[in-house]
């Protein structure tokens, strides 16, 4: 019977050639493929020259030629910067050396252990440490968790911090801070021109800082999050053996008999720019606000979010400042969580309350890595400040995105008074940041990450941060 089914099939014919027979020929597939009536009527067919998923194929076209040759400089640029990253990435991933780290510097129940930590911003001295933490309390999300990090005597900065439980939201720290290389570089919106015409600029610090600080934040209904700081600070300053350029003390000092009439030893700094260096700073500051957050949890979430806060200050121990500061940020985020844009805008200012000036690490800074990261930490000070952000992000691996992003920022006087066009400054780069993966890559929380910034007025920038895994 199957055979005979077999010969009943007359649409195949198969013939074996012979030797000299030029006649010999395969032929199949009698009928012709039906290719004719319109693609939106029947189903997708290969013979047809036609994808299974109904696309229709690209052919050969002129714009699209024209298209590759004007991107094909910026993909060879693009393609050099991210390779070194790319080829790191490929080999971490496929050594497993993240797991591997982790497995040697944890305990076997994850609630203990020990990570290495890297920090280094241009124009500042590098510094290496680590962090650790205890979580075998009781209640979920408690912690003890420490964090050192040194570059030697010019900068040592230690933290001690106790979590209590989630459903409570109480951090409790105390902060040990010393640097030799802090910046400043005069009060307003002042470019680098301005400031080399008024023979001043970029300046060297020190301080020794102590903090205490008390912090809550807990949900509540409807999206929104309450939160709550208090803090006591005390700080020291001097413009002796400072790393890295001129002291303040040549840069906004004044002249060595207005210093003697002045009960100060020479060189000293003008407190008119620098209020409450040569005293130090002794403040306590309360305060709080309350946000609400629209966008969606996980990586890259979409969505809006605004946080507005205010905080008190006042002196004490014979530390006379008294002011208000007030701030609100927002952001906007559109995409996924392999891709995602967003905008991010943030506003603050501080009021003076007393007839004591408010010390010059009181004022707004906006610049650095939380805001115009193509400038430095202290390179604009100002009674208020603005700064926008740009950012587009992509996904790389399951614990690396990169992006591309601009900064626009500036100060400007009491209540935003005096903000001009010509003095907003833009920074532009690119970067990468590193996700912690014990879930899902869409639920990764972020540690840190790399970042290249260009600012017309600073130059180039690389901010860094490695805080572990």
């Amino acid at each position: 019977m199957l055979l005979a089914g077999l010969c009943a099939l007359p649409e195949i014919v198969h013939a074996e050639p012979t030797p000299g027979d030029a006649t010999a020929s395969v032929q199949v597939a009698a009928d012709p493929p039906p290719c004719t009536g319109p693609a939106s009527d029947r189903a997708p067919d290969p013979r047809c020259d036609e994808t299974l998923d109904g696309r229709v194929t690209a052919g050969p076209s002129a714009d699209l030629a024209v298209q590759r040759a004007a991107l094909a400089v910026p993909r060879l640029v693009v393609r050099g910067l991210f390779w070194p990253v790319v080829e790191t990435t490929d080999v971490v991933e496929h050594n497993h050396l993240i797991d591997w780290m982790h497995v040697l510097l944890t305990t076997d129940d994850g609630l203990v252990g020990v990570r290495p930590v890297i920090n280094y911003s241009t124009s500042f001295l590098p510094s290496g440490g680590a962090r650790f933490f205890y979580r075998r309390l009781p209640g979920p999300g408690s912690e003890v968790a420490g964090l050192f990090e040194t570059a030697g005597p010019a900068v040592m900065l230690g933290r001690l911090e106790l979590r209590s439980p989630t459903r409570i939201g109480l951090v409790l720290s105390g902060i040990l801070d010393r640097r030799d290389d802090r910046l400043f570089a005069g009060n307003g919106p002042n470019s680098m021109a301005d400031l080399l015409a008024a023979g001043q600029g970029l300046a060297r610090y020190g301080s020794d800082n102590f903090a205490a600080q008390l912090r809550w934040s807990r949900p509540l209904p409807g999206k929104l999050i309450a939160h709550a700081q208090g803090d006591l600070q005390w700080r020291d300053y001097t413009a002796a053996d400072v790393h890295s350029g001129s002291s303040v003390a040549e840069l906004y000092g004044l002249p060595a008999d207005t210093c003697a009439a002045q009960g100060m030893a020479a060189p000293c700094v003008d407190e008119r720019q620098l209020p409450g260096f040569e005293r130090g700073m002794r403040i306590v500051h309360e305060g709080g606000g309350l946000g609400i957050g629209l966008r969606d949890l996980g990586r890259e979430g979409a969505g809006a979010s605004l946080i507005v806060d205010g905080t008190f200050a006042e002196g004490f121990a014979g530390d006379p400042s008294r002011h208000l500061t007030l701030s609100a940020e927002t952001v906007l985020a559109v995409g996924t969580s392999n891709r995602a844009f967003l905008l991010r805008g943030r506003a603050a200012m501080v009021e003076r309350l007393g007839d004591a000036p408010v010390p010059f690490e009181e004022l707004i800074s906006p610049s650095g890595a939380a805001g115009m990261r193509g400038f430095p930490e202290g390179r604009f000070r100002g009674e208020s400040g603005l700064v926008g952000t740009a950012e587009y992000r992509w996904y790389v691996a399951s614990y690396l995105d990169a992006s591309v992003f601009t900064d626009l920022g500036t100060v400007a006087g009491r209540q935003f008074a005096g903000i001009a066009w010509d003095r907003w400054f833009p920074t532009f780069g690119i970067g990468f940041r590193r996700f912690m993966t014990e879930g899902p890559y869409w639920e990764a929380k972020v540690l840190d990450g790399i970042q290249l910034a260009y600012a017309p007025d600073n130059g180039f920038r690389i901010l860094l941060s490695m805080a572990g895994f």
